[in-house]
């Protein structure tokens, strides 16, 4: 059945009759006036297909493009005119189709791939699992990689705002970029779609250090709890400035308690910053891991209640410590902190402190920097007086 071209409308696709049931074809086509090679195809039943037909490497081949209705006229264009420019380019929309086809979704790469890969490279990759349980899948992980626009990404970010603080959100826009990232420099997709975005001001809070007289309460107390490996555990995070991590997961193999002249240590074999190091220790500390009795068989200098197991985080001790001590809540990594700003405050460079704590950029250790004012000044007054001795 051939039809003299017509224009193309929403009403006059419509009232196209059915195909005629027996006739030697199985349906009929119209071909569109405005884009070469979009045709609209009849059947018997009456439903219509758009289809685009072309010719690649003397091949005529076809794609089809969907349902009319479902599908506007509009739309069919736009696709037909997308696979003609590939066409033009010298390449085959099929290729294209098949290949868009083959694209993981967000969830499969994110599952498949992403997650085996950062286990064998990151520490914190449960972490990762979390945000991509929580924040991300929900909202683009039935997206195929190739889908995620920035917008999407924007859209996901702006969703968690008042839901999560600032410095949240830019921790899963870290790890949104480090995944599509990985994605492109595995030739999945050609850009990240997090490329242009921007991280939110984070609101830095002035970070409240504890002072010498509630670190010797705190110690007085944790010696007194009646768990004594949590109690053990906290007095070592006070004087060694060490990670909670890195203090639980301490082993006794790596322990050296020196001699009467000294020489402690403890080594590192994993850090945050993925480097292992070797930490001096200083007397108090090493006064604490001599304290601490040895349970059994168990590698950990801070078992957990199975003597195999390291001390996962000893929180409960910590705010039941802080009570007694009458020191005011605060965070765990406050120990951290707070070893840090005696340090500076006592003297030290910001250099020592970023080798004590371990910090794998001095940007970090910089936070601590407005504590060395009054060393620097007294330092800068040294160029005064001697000035001053000059003109006497």
């Amino acid at each position: 059945m051939k039809l003299r071209p017509i224009k193309w409308t929403k009403a006059i696709l419509e009232k196209l009759p059915a195909h005629v049931v027996g006739a030697a074809s199985s349906n009929y086509e119209i071909t569109d006036p405005v884009v070469a090679g979009l045709k609209l195809q009849v059947g018997t039943t009456g439903r219509k297909f758009f289809w685009f037909r072309y010719t690649y490497r003397g091949k005529k081949l076809a794609i089809r493009i969907g349902e009319f209705g479902p599908i506007s006229i509009e739309e069919a264009r736009d696709i037909a005119n997308t696979a003609r420019a590939i066409v033009d380019r010298g390449g085959n929309p099929q290729d294209e189709r098949d290949q868009q086809k083959s694209m993981p979704l967000v969830h499969e790469f994110a599952e498949n791939e992403y997650v085996p890969h950062a286990a064998l490279n990151k520490r914190t990759y449960k972490n990762d699992i979390a945000k991509f349980r929580d924040h991300i899948l929900p909202v683009i992980g039935h997206l195929r990689l190739s889908e995620v626009t920035t917008r999407d990404v924007q859209m996901l970010l702006n969703g968690l705002k008042g839901k999560l603080a600032p410095a949240t959100i830019n921790r899963v826009h870290a790890l949104l970029s480090v995944f599509f990232n990985l994605a492109v420099s595995w030739k999945r997709i050609s850009t990240s779609p997090c490329d242009g975005i921007k991280k939110l001001k984070e609101n830095s809070k002035p970070e409240n250090f504890l002072t010498p007289d509630e670190v010797r309460r705190i110690l007085a107390a944790a010696a007194k709890d009646f768990n004594q490996i949590a109690g053990h555990a906290i007095s070592a995070l006070l004087l060694t400035g060490l990670r909670r991590s890195e203090i639980c997961l301490s082993r006794h193999e790596h322990l050296n308690l020196g001699d009467e002249k000294g020489g402690g240590s403890l080594y590192l074999p994993h850090t945050k910053s993925g480097r292992s190091r070797h930490v001096v220790l200083n007397d108090a500390a090493l006064e604490v891991f001599r304290s601490v009795p040895r349970i059994g068989d168990s590698p950990w200098i801070f078992p957990g209640k199975d003597p195999m197991k390291p001390l996962n985080n000893p929180t409960k001790a910590w705010h039941r410590i802080l009570k007694v001590a009458d020191v005011k809540r605060c965070r765990l990594h406050n120990c951290r902190h707070s070893f840090a700003s005696m340090l500076v405050n006592e003297g030290a460079s910001l250099y020592q402190v970023q080798q004590l704590l371990g910090h794998a950029s001095s940007v970090t250790t910089s936070r601590y920097a407005h504590l060395a004012s009054s060393t620097l000044r007294n330092t800068s007054q040294l160029v005064a007086n001697l000035v001053n001795e000059t003109q006497q």
